[in-house]
């Protein structure tokens, strides 16, 4: 299978809309972590389609809350029963409603 030749323009263009959605993503992270932000505004329908936060996996989001590192984490995706692979665009219904029910978001 031959990987399909893209311009350097095309190339760079995309590096740098990577590199923009990781510095958003770390951003939101952060703000979350301080208590600026928390997780109704990111399950409102108009960020819920914003492509940055349906991006985002739920366990990065989970451990910017302080207090919670990695495995505790882990432990709340697993009684939730979400793969902690999962990003916030690839929760079903049943599993947004349990995430919202657990973290307490209208």
């Amino acid at each position: 299978m031959n990987i399909p030749r893209i311009s350097k323009e095309k190339r760079d263009a995309g590096l740098i809309k990577a590199r923009l959605c990781k510095t958003r993503r770390a951003q939101i992270k952060q703000s979350i972590k301080k208590g600026s932000a928390d997780f109704n505004s990111f399950f409102a329908a108009d960020s819920y389609c914003n492509e940055i936060v349906a991006d985002m996996k739920l366990k990065d989001m989970i451990k910017s809350i302080p207090g919670i590192g990695d495995i505790k984490a882990q432990k709340i995706l697993n009684a939730l029963r979400i793969s902690s692979r999962k990003t916030v665009r690839g929760l079903g219904k049943k599993q947004r409603e349990n995430f919202k029910n657990y973290f307490k978001i209208n």
